[in-house]
């Protein structure tokens, strides 16, 4: 029997779901409501796949907070949204604004395997 690659898709996608579960339904950090709410990753995956299981890289988001907002926005098509969206994040919660400053360039090596038995078994991902 073939054994899957350690970054298979299939692993990447279990671990997900176990590390976006405890946020599911959890209150927007903008505006309160827990309707259609997902967690945010500020420093994105595809700039660092590092931070992707880290809960001080994310805030959970409504949907006008995370894509559908023309007054703070983190992935709007209004450039000016994103950017309120950063400055109110910037001044809400300073301390983790200067975390993920400090870490964005973080580079580790990872296996989604790996972070998928860590994260089955309460660990750190990438412990």
């Amino acid at each position: 029997m073939k054994t899957k690659p350690a970054n298979d898709k299939s692993y990447r996608k279990a671990a997900d779901e176990i590390f976006m579960a405890p946020w599911r339904g959890g209150r927007c950090e903008v505006c309160g409501t827990t309707y259609r709410t997902v967690f945010h990753h500020i420093v994105p995956t595809s700039r660092s796949r590092s931070l992707r299981y880290d809960p001080r890289n994310g805030i959970i988001l409504c949907q006008k907070h995370h894509t559908m907002g023309n007054d703070k926005s983190a992935h709007s098509t209004n450039s000016m949204a994103v950017d309120r969206f950063m400055i109110w994040f910037k001044t809400t919660f300073p301390d983790r604004y200067q975390w993920v400053k400090e870490n964005e360039r973080i580079q580790r090596k990872y296996s989604y395997r790996q972070a998928l038995e860590n994260l089955r078994a309460g660990r750190d991902a990438w412990e």
